[in-house]
């Protein structure tokens, strides 16, 4: 690919210098919190706060993608 073709996914440059999600990120959040919390049957508001408060901080850190969120909430809940 060339000049602004290629991008590379879950680089900071992605969100804003504030970590801020535009309205499509902030959807993916949603449906990442709402995926792993229906499948791990997580229903109670303070353990979703907490699940959503770790997909923030992978958020701020770059991750942008669902699929490696998925995989890093996965991964700390094994």
């Amino acid at each position: 690919m060339h000049g602004s073709d290629h991008q590379v996914p879950d680089q900071p440059e992605h969100i804003s210098a504030y970590g801020v999600a535009d309205s499509d990120q902030l959807a993916m959040l949603a449906k990442a919190l709402d995926d792993f919390c229906g499948k791990h049957g997580v229903a109670n508001e303070e353990d979703r706060e907490r699940i959503a408060i770790k997909i923030m901080c992978l958020f701020r850190r770059g991750m942008t993608n669902r699929d490696r969120i998925a995989a890093e909430l996965e991964r700390a809940a094994s």
